[in-house]
This record gives C-alpha cells, structure tokens and sequence, in this order.
C-alpha cells in the first residue's frame, strides 16, 4: 500500500495535509489563533487512531460490540536531539461480558496489527494499557 499527500504552506505559522478529500492543519503554536494541531501531536494522534481502529475491529469480530471507548494519550519530546522518545496511552472500554482478561488478549491482538504502533515501536518507548468496564 502507498499513501500520497500534498502538504501546503499556508502561511508563516500553518499548514495543510489534503489527502482523499480529507484536510489536516497544522500550526506551529506561534499564532494568534491556534487552528491546527503540532506535528508532534498528529504523529501521537495517530498512535491513537490506529488502535481505535484495530482494536474496534478486533473487539466487534471477537463478539465484544464497543459500546464507548476513549483514550488518554501523552507523549515526551526530548528537547536535546529533539525527537518524541516516550509515549503512552490508556484505553477505557466498555463492552457486555468484556473482562480484562478479554480486553488484554483483544489489545495484545491489535498491537501486532497496529502500523502506527509498530513503526514508532522500533524508536520510541511506548506504554499501551487498557481497562475493561462492563456496562
């Protein structure tokens, strides 16, 4: 799979990321108005995303339907190199009948199945957790 991107400077402190009709902002925080997100916390973001993805996916097909799920998501810049050395997050989800057995094994699952997760395993120290919470 390829993925393609235009990215336009906008002006001094924003930019745009278009891709299949879909626009992401970026701002560098030195606006007035803050429009858009760093790029430190859409590369974070999509540590989140991915695994909203895969583990909805993993959950729905093992016979566990999200019935909610958020994350809380955190991530260390390094300022001396600079890079994003850590991240974390933490999922709450709830579900009939998910135990945290359950939600553990479904997490594990979609880890191995996550690209983001997978690419910034190989340079960054990720902290992924989960708690199950019947409904």
């Amino acid at each position: 799979m390829n993925i393609e991107l235009e990215f336009e400077r906008v002006d001094e402190v924003l930019g745009v990321a278009r891709s299949r009709g879909v626009e992401l902002i970026f701002d560098t925080g030195n606006g007035i108005d803050k429009q858009g997100l760093w790029p430190m916390e859409v590369l974070v973001a999509s540590l989140g995303g991915c695994l909203n993805l895969d583990l909805g996916a993993a959950m729905e097909l093992s016979g566990y339907p999200v019935e909610k799920l958020t994350m809380t998501l955190r991530g260390h810049r390094d300022d001396d190199i600079p890079c994003i050395d850590a991240a974390s997050c933490h999922i709450d989800v709830w579900s009939a009948s998910l135990s945290q057995q359950a939600a553990e094994e479904l997490l594990s699952y979609a880890l191995g199945c996550s690209t983001v997760y997978n690419t910034l395993a190989k340079a960054v120290k990720l902290d992924v957790t989960i708690t199950a919470h019947s409904s």
